[in-house]
């Protein structure tokens, strides 16, 4: 049953002060080409940049790391330093916004629909060979299951982690952004609606099939074969989607 709009976990609203330290930071890392990891300034010399008292930048500081900017290291070394880049707050994100905003759960998975079917069309065109490696790997581990032990967290992460897969192999960053932060709503979908022992059998060599597709460069073939994929796990979670939250 979905949680009621007040009680979901809310970001905190940024001020104006914390706007002008996240504008700074994110100058910065384009000015000098930073990546994940690497150190940007300490917390004094973002207060004589920016003019924001120590109180504000530290405040300003916990609102960019919850969004998963910048993260801060004590010590030797340490600092503010760029964060990685994560779904996770994006996520969350679409889930508030799902439950303010009245989206409805069919929405919710015409967009990871969507989302999967595009990489997968990408993915035929642009797939590496050790891409094409990992999501055999994926489908092999799959057929392996013993499904009447297999837990339900080990069926589903490797099934949404062969769509998670596919989507990377499509080397489109932004596409994998917004289908990983689907990924978590569509896991809580699908543990409250789980697929029977019949429907998990039935998933057997549909990975197969949509690994020889993007082998071959295929994408009319890898699109239909991930297309009838989706449609199969979509009407697992018609019922528990709506659940989610």
């Amino acid at each position: 049953m979905p949680m009621d709009a007040h009680l979901l976990p809310q970001p905190p609203a940024r001020s104006r002060a914390s706007d002008g330290v996240a504008a700074h930071i994110q100058r910065e890392i384009r000015r000098r080409q930073l990546q994940p990891g690497d150190r940007i300034c300490a917390e004094r010399d973002l207060q004589a940049a920016t003019g924001v008292s120590r109180a504000g930048v530290r405040e300003s500081l916990r609102m960019l790391e919850h969004e998963g900017l910048i993260r801060t290291k004590t010590g030797p070394g340490g600092g503010i330093l760029v964060g990685e880049p994560a779904a996770a707050p994006l996520g969350r994100t679409v889930e508030a916004f799902r439950h303010l905003s009245g989206v409805s759960p069919e929405a919710l998975l015409d967009a990871w629909f969507e989302l999967a079917v595009t990489c997968t069309r990408l993915a035929a065109g642009r797939a590496q060979a050790h891409d094409i490696a990992d999501l055999q790997q994926t489908a092999d581990a799959y057929r392996a299951l013993d499904f009447e032990q297999a837990s339900f967290d080990r069926v589903a992460r490797l099934n949404l982690g062969f769509i998670r897969r596919t989507a990377e192999a499509a080397y489109n960053p932004i596409l994998s952004l917004f289908l990983e932060a689907l990924i978590d709503l569509i896991y809580s979908a699908a543990a409250a609606r789980p697929p029977s022992l019949r429907q998990r059998r039935e998933l057997v060599g549909v990975h197969d099939g949509i690994v020889q597709a993007l082998k071959t460069g295929d994408a009319d073939a890898a699109v239909r074969r991930m297309t009838r994929h989706l449609r199969a796990v979509r009407a697992l979670l018609e019922g528990g989607v709506g659940r989610v939250g």
